[in-house]
C-alpha cells in the first residue's frame, strides 16, 4: 500500500498565519521607517521649503515604490477642474506655511497681497459651523489653485474615488474615502514635518492654513 500524500494540513494554517502577520507587521514599518527617513534628511536644513521640497521627493518616491510593489485597483477621481475639496478646512505644519508665505512674496505684487489677504480675513469670517465649508482664498477665477505647485500636503494626499461625493459633502460634510496606501504615505510625511517643527518651537501641532498665512504675511 502505498503512502498517502499530504497535501493540507492544519498544522499549515498557523504556519501561514504567522507568516502573514509578520509581513503586516513589517508592512506597517515600512511607513514608519519613511518618515524616520524624512526626519533625519530634513532635520539638519535650515531653509523651510527646502525641508518641504525634500519631503516631497521622498513622498513621490514612495508612492511609486508602493504603486509598483503593492498594486489597488482603486482609481482616483481627482483632476484639474476638479474642486470641491478646496472648501475643506485643513491644517499643516509650519515649514508648509513659511515655503507658501516665501512664494507669495516672490510671485504675488503688493496689490495682490493685500487683496489676498482680505480674500483671507472673509474666508476666515465665512467658515462658520458645524461644517466650516468655504471656498478657499487660494483659489482662482477658474476655481484653479493659484498656489498649487506649492499647496499643503493635505491638498496634495486628497485622493477621492468619487468627485460626486466630494460636491455633496461640502452641503453636508459626509466623509470622503481616501486612497488607502497614498494616505499613509502622506501622514507620515506630514508626522516627520511635525516633529521637526516640535524640535524648532516645541509644538507639534498642526495650525489651521488660512489664519496662519494670515498672520505670516
Amino acid at each position: 500500500m502505498s503512502e498517502q500524500k499530504t497535501f493540507f494540513s492544519t498544522a499549515d494554517v498557523a504556519i501561514v498565519a504567522e507568516k502573514i502577520r509578520d509581513a503586516s507587521h513589517e508592512y506597517e514599518a515600512l511607513f514608519t521607517h519613511l518618515g524616520t527617513q524624512i526626519y533625519s534628511v530634513i532635520e539638519p536644513l535650515e531653509n523651510p521649503s527646502d525641508k518641504v521640497d525634500l519631503t516631497l521627493q521622498y513622498i513621490a518616491d514612495a508612492e511609486i515604490a508602493f504603486e509598483k510593489s503593492f498594486p489597488t485597483n482603486q482609481t482616483i477621481a481627482c483632476q484639474k477642474g476638479c474642486h470641491h475639496c478646496c472648501y475643506f478646512p485643513i491644517q499643516t505644519s509650519q515649514q508648509v506655511v513659511d515655503d507658501i508665505v516665501d512664494y507669495i512674496h516672490h510671485h504675488f505684487s503688493d496689490d495682490k497681497i493685500q487683496q489676498l489677504k482680505a480674500k483671507l480675513i472673509d474666508d476666515i469670517a465665512s467658515r462658520q459651523p458645524p461644517l466650516y465649508r468655504s471656498a478657499c482664498p487660494f483659489l482662482d477665477e477658474n476655481n484653479a489653485c493659484s498656489i498649487y505647485s506649492k499647496r499643503p500636503l493635505a491638498c496634495r494626499w486628497f485622493s477621492s474615488p468619487d468627485a460626486q461625493n466630494c460636491e455633496k459633502s461640502v452641503k453636508d460634510g459626509r466623509n470622503i474615502d481616501q486612497h488607502p496606501v497614498k494616505s499613509r504615505i502622506y501622514q507620515a510625511a506630514n508626522t516627520s514635518l511635525l516633529a521637526d517643527q516640535k524640535r524648532l518651537t516645541d509644538s507639534d501641532q498642526q495650525l489651521a492654513f488660512i489664519p496662519a498665512i494670515l498672520a505670516a504675511l
